[in-house]
């Protein structure tokens, strides 16, 4: 189980570092309006909460200290 925890931990570690840091971010497409020929849309960027990223960093430093105490 030392190897998982490890593993797992570190990938936390690193989402979580890059959505705090504003690296991940989508866009959304939405139909505002639409007049016959006529079709207006909106396109907005949006990134994952930043809290997010900070709890998925806690939970992948407890993984590590997880993986780091348990005997093989």
């Amino acid at each position: 189980m030392r190897m998982p925890a490890f593993i797992l931990g570190v990938i936390l570690l690193v989402a979580g570092g890059l959505i705090a840091a504003g690296v991940f971010k989508f866009q959304s497409t939405e139909k505002v309006l639409d007049m016959g020929p006529i079709e207006v849309t909106k396109t907005d960027t949006k990134a994952p909460p930043v809290n997010l990223g900070w709890v998925l960093m806690g939970a992948g430093a407890v993984a590590l200290v997880i993986g780091a105490a348990s005997k093989k």
